[in-house]
């Protein structure tokens, strides 16, 4: 089930080097103590931490204000603007296809032409790329371009690895 207001322990699988912007890497080496102590205070959500005060979120273990403000940005980071998806309607047709495209889009980045390539791959849903490793994305999307020849190039492995990280995080499937 697709909960972009993600669970607080899915900041573990979010902040890594291998799937986060460098900006944020500065928080990484607070995860573990943030999700214990954001937990303790009854913040379990990402919803629920956006109402901490600076005060509550220093208490949580950050150490200033700058890094309270960058943990922020890092919860919203991953929301999408709901304009992204209108264009949706425009090239989708099926009903089937109209539901993958609007999970697809949650991913950061993904837009017609990538999604239309995990589409085509066989990755119809979050829980799909949630469930599958970087490589077998890779080789099946790597399989698709060249099977239907198609002029497109295959995701980076941070790329895939940040869409396995949100979709794990957005379908409550952590590993």
């Amino acid at each position: 089930m697709l909960n972009t207001d993600y669970k607080i322990e899915a900041i573990k699988v979010l902040l890594n080097t291998d799937c986060i912007l460098t900006r944020y890497y500065s928080l990484i080496p607070y995860k573990d103590i943030l999700i214990e102590n954001l937990n303790k205070m009854g913040c379990h959500t990402k919803s629920d931490c956006m109402k901490l005060s600076d005060e509550s979120l220093l208490e949580a273990g950050l150490s200033d204000i700058e890094m309270a403000h960058l943990f922020r940005a890092f919860l919203v980071l991953y929301d999408i603007n709901p304009t992204k998806l209108k264009e949706i309607n425009s090239f989708c047709k099926e009903k089937e296809e109209i539901q993958s495209f609007q999970e697809l889009y949650q991913l950061p980045g993904v837009k017609k032409t990538r999604a239309m390539l995990y589409f085509k791959a066989g990755f119809r849903s979050l829980d799909d790329i949630a469930n599958s490793s970087p490589q077998e994305i890779i080789a099946k999307t790597e399989n698709i371009i060249r099977k239907e020849n198609l002029s497109l190039k295959v995701p980076l492995m941070k790329e895939v690895k940040t869409h396995i990280a949100v979709a794990r995080a957005f379908t409550d499937v952590l590993k």
